[in-house]
């Protein structure tokens, strides 16, 4: 949480907290005092405040659906997911409930139950189309290509055929390898919108699977016309000029130039790694992300509580304001262009991995600036120039392409490193009965704004 946004919550708090010594039965005034104290991670008070509301007869959805998410938080997962389901059960609409549920519910051993919801829903309020529209991006992060052409179908006839729901279908055929149907619904998708971004980047993907070079770059470069700060193209024609031998691959992946190695020292690492230990709640990792083999935490790292990761994120930002800083513009450069100086966190998180725990190779699509922080690793990676190590330059399984790394960063403890969100990146597997415990974020340009502190 940014200051301005910090300051903000506080105000609003006491606000709460006023109202409650005028009325200390306004339940309504309950239910906003505990929502400001979970973003300020003042969780075993928003317990009491959410409760009080409930107890006071407040019986919102949105109250209700704030109680799940505190016990959730608490790591009281099985009751967090009874109350998200007694919750849909009566108000089946609720988007923010829908998508915790089915996030959560891999992340501790019920990956099968993740759509279930969604279904049952559906069924009784047909005609929401942010129900529909939730349903498919969970089928879609679960990467479910059964259930996403199943979701597909049913709603292209109650809605009919739109270019999102052909570029969705695109994606789920090209899962299971049916190419030619997958460029078939996408043709058809950029006949009624020539200007649909996704549906351009998705092709480039299926023409790079192919080996159709020429028409990938044709599709990628056109994507990143339309939405020049999405990531996903500008990660295709890494590939695509990689693999047409095309100089222009050394100028947007300029590894040596790009990837920043920053020293964290000053940071208490046993401390910090203690803290982020107590994070780690769930048993497996969320099905959308990258990581294989270990769990990551929830919520935004950087809004917790507690000095060890406030001085975490001083230090990052730190870090990161000075290495811009060492970093030119360049108008033509989709990195370059956008560095400002300034930026913003936009997500953070930590994993933890387990021996043989790895990251798959992947990018960020809505980032700019992307991270890896080490805080706590196994001697074996520790030692290792390979084992945990991070790679940079090859392509995501996906596209059947058997490239070796561009550049590949040995782990170290207090190491911070940086780098485009478009450059694909993963990691080496490990062996150990330590864990790797890490620090990652995404971060984007600000402008005319003051650095992060």
């Amino acid at each position: 949480m940014t200051a301005p946004d910090r300051a903000t919550t506080e105000a609003a708090l006491r606000a709460c907290e006023a109202a409650l010594a005028r009325n200390p039965n306004d339940v309504v005034a309950w239910h906003n005092k505990g929502v400001e104290l979970r973003r300020l991670d003042r969780l075993d008070e928003a317990i009491v405040a959410i409760g009080r509301a409930l107890s006071g007869g407040l019986q919102a959805p949105e109250t209700k659906t704030m109680w799940a998410h505190l016990l959730a938080d608490k790591g009281r997962f099985d009751e967090a997911v009874a109350q998200y389901q007694s919750l849909l059960a009566d108000h089946p609409d609720v988007i923010d409930a829908h998508e915790t549920l089915s996030r959560l519910l891999p992340q501790i051993g019920r990956r099968g139950e993740a759509l279930n919801a969604y279904y049952k829903s559906l069924a009784r309020v047909p005609g929401s189309g942010l129900l529909w529209m939730s349903a498919l991006g969970a089928a879609k992060d679960l990467r479910d290509s059964e259930q996403l052409l199943e979701l597909v179908g049913n709603a292209e006839k109650r809605f009919g055929s739109e270019p999102l729901l052909s570029i969705l279908a695109a994606q789920a055929h090209s899962w299971r390898g049916e190419d030619t149907i997958a460029l078939d619904k996408l043709a058809g998708a950029v006949a009624i919108e020539p200007h649909n971004a996704a549906a351009h980047a998705t092709m480039a993907q299926i023409y790079v699977r192919t080996r159709d070079l020429a028409k990938a770059e044709t599709a990628a470069l056109t994507a990143t016309q339309l939405a020049p700060d999405d990531q996903t193209a500008w990660a295709l024609l890494t590939v695509i000029w990689r693999l047409t031998a095309d100089p222009r691959e050394h100028w947007l992946a300029d590894y040596d130039r790009l990837v920043v190695e920053i020293d964290l020292s000053g940071l208490d690492l046993a401390k910090t790694a203690h803290t982020l230990s107590l994070l780690h709640l769930t048993l497996e990792h969320p099905a959308e992300q990258s990581l294989r083999g270990g769990t990551q935490t929830r919520g935004i790292l950087f809004d917790k509580a507690g000095a060890d990761i406030a001085a975490l994120r001083m230090k990052i930002a730190g870090g990161v304001t000075h290495s811009l800083a060492a970093l030119p513009t360049d108008a033509t450069h989709p990195f370059l262009r956008r560095n400002s100086g300034h930026f913003n966190f936009a997500g953070s998180w930590s994993v933890r991995l387990r021996s043989a725990g790895h990251h798959i190779s992947h990018i960020h699509p809505a980032g700019w600036l992307s991270s890896a922080a080490y805080i706590e690793l196994p001697p074996e990676v520790a030692s290792s120039d390979s084992a945990g190590a991070l790679a940079f330059g090859v392509p995501e399984a996906f596209l059947g392409l058997d490239l070796p790394p561009r550049l590949v960063v040995p782990a170290r403890p207090g190491k911070l490193v940086l780098f485009p969100s478009y450059f694909w990146h993963g990691t080496i597997p490990f062996n150990s009965q330590q864990s790797r415990l890490t620090v990652a974020f995404d971060a984007v340009p600000m402008d005319n704004a003051a650095p992060q502190r």
